[in-house]
């Protein structure tokens, strides 16, 4: 039976070559780990504004669609919400600007971004 034996320099390399692995290992970890708190974040926040359009679409507002897709989105004040505000004296709001973009507001609006999230959770 014959015993393998390995000079000091041959162990410093598998050493070194473990190591280097090792922490490759360990930094893609954090950086997938990084990612998934990133994706709960955005999904989460993305939640919230589904439950606030959920919201002004529930008090009778309107958010008509934007056929040139521009950088914001209107959302109208429902003739009802307009006669609360006068009933009160108080000046009432006939619409609303959002710098939110169209399209990433009808992704919303869709519930895209709340089934996510829900999936996510699980």
């Amino acid at each position: 039976m014959r015993m393998f034996r390995f000079s000091i320099r041959e162990l410093v390399l598998l050493v070194a070559l473990v190591g280097m692995g090792l922490g490759w290992w360990v930094h893609v970890r954090r950086l997938q780990s990084e990612a998934r708190q990133l994706q709960s974040d955005l999904l989460y926040q993305a939640d919230l504004v589904d439950t606030f359009a959920k919201f002004v679409k529930g008090l009778g507002c309107e958010i008509p669609p934007d056929p040139d897709n521009g950088p914001y989105t209107r959302i109208f004040v429902s003739e009802e919400l307009q006669a609360w505000f006068r009933s009160r004296g108080q000046s009432a709001p006939v619409s609303c600007t959002t710098s939110v973009p169209r399209q990433e507001l009808q992704r919303t609006l869709d519930g895209e971004f709340g089934v996510r999230y829900r999936a996510a959770l699980r």
